[in-house]
């Protein structure tokens, strides 16, 4: 007697990998499941491969492609918002979005390839390049499209990356402290105390804030601070957002840190309040808001939980947008692809390269298209995807 445990019988086709699956649910312990794990080895079981399960569910057509990561993404979501997301891809809503682009093409890949086939032969409709372009548009418009929510769908499955960033003793450390609630951040009176930066994840209604508090933008000659303000600026390129903190009572010059945030939607945090405010140029950010706080009383904290979504929404986060989005880096580089031999297509079609050109871009878009959800997908690209899985599962 190894344990008194109850046995499920799946029975195929309706089971999760589409076999035959028998399930033991034990009452756990280290010793207790060891034995049993033991004990069906020696019955002639195999110990199963990181994503076994998934990937057994996926060659039976149980899942595709898209719904096998999808329950990856499940398992690690880290907010509402990526939770809610993974079950709409588990639910095939990306599928259906690819497949949506794929039917037309498919059906213009058709219609090129024939005229090919009876191109010497007459009374048999053969079409032009004027029709080629007029259907093949809207799909190259269609993966465009998809592929646009690529920056939305990344932040909701991984979280906005929001850089605080600001010149030594701003108060970047004491308003990360203060987000997260606890003293996560050294802070001191003595200038450059952060060397490296520090991130730590912020749950806030259902959005998850990947928070990067980074050295102080100075020139320096201390090796270790100038190291700091290097990966400092590598952090901030990185970033979707960032909260500039400056110094409400000695601001200093503000030119490199204005430089350093170019292109990125910024907030503005005009630190120390209480201390009695400097006159501050701000005029080189392009600031979403400005918010005037005392981080050392707490004056003006409140309106920071605003300020945030207001950030991401400014970074492209839509907090409401439940639409189909791209979230992985495959994906993007997928759609890319396709949308690459797709253009290419249509401008060998208005071109008039002759059908055999454009036949051929059009099946490398539909390929691509295809290996979205594995309808054409390679062992080495399985092997990789897989590989992220928690064994068995």
């Amino acid at each position: 007697m190894l344990d008194e445990a109850l046995a499920l019988f799946f029975r195929a086709p309706s089971s999760f990998t589409g076999e035959d699956v028998v399930e033991l649910q034990c009452h756990g312990g280290a010793a207790t499941m060891r034995a049993v794990f033991e004990a069906v080895i020696a019955e002639g079981a195999v110990p199963a491969e990181p994503g076994e399960f998934s990937r057994r569910a996926f060659m039976n057509g149980r899942l595709d492609l898209l719904q096998v990561e999808a329950i990856a993404d499940v398992i690690h979501a880290g907010s509402e918002a990526s939770r809610r997301l993974a079950q709409q891809h588990l639910a095939g809503g990306l599928s259906k979005a690819v497949d949506a682009l794929k039917a037309p093409l498919a059906e213009l890949m058709m219609l090129v390839e024939a005229a090919i086939d009876f191109s010497l032969e007459e009374h048999v409709y053969s079409i032009s390049a004027d029709e080629i372009v007029a259907r093949g548009q809207p799909v190259a418009d269609g993966i465009e499209a998809l592929l646009g929510t690529w920056d939305a769908g990344r932040m909701k499955r991984d979280g906005v990356r929001v850089a605080i960033v600001g010149r030594p003793n701003a108060g970047k450390s004491s308003l990360l402290n203060h987000l997260l609630g606890q003293d996560r951040a050294l802070v001191t009176e003595v200038a450059g105390t952060t060397r490296d930066y520090i991130e730590e994840v912020l749950q806030l209604d259902g959005v998850e804030y990947r928070l990067v508090d980074t050295a102080g933008l100075r020139s320096s000659d201390d090796r270790i601070e100038a190291m700091g303000v290097a990966r400092a600026r590598e952090v901030v390129r990185s970033s979707d957002a960032a909260l500039v903190v400056i110094d409400g009572h000695a601001p200093g010059a503000l030119q490199e840190i204005c430089e350093a945030v170019e292109g990125l939607p910024v907030v503005l945090i005009i630190n120390k309040s209480d201390l009695g405010a400097a006159v501050i140029a701000t005029e080189g950010f392009a600031a979403v808001a400005t918010h005037a706080l005392s981080l050392s009383t707490g004056h003006g904290t409140e309106a920071l939980p605003g300020l945030l979504r207001a950030l991401a929404e400014a970074a492209g986060y839509a907090p409401g947008d439940e639409s189909v989005l791209l979230t992985r880096a495959r994906h993007r580089r997928v759609m890319q692809d396709a949308l690459d031999a797709m253009r290419a297509a249509l401008s060998a079609a208005a071109a008039d390269l002759g059908h055999e050109l454009v036949a051929l871009d059009l099946r490398l878009s539909l390929d691509a298209l295809g290996s979205m959800t594995g309808a054409v997908t390679s062992e080495d690209i399985l092997h990789r995807i897989f590989a992220d899985f928690c064994v068995g599962k």
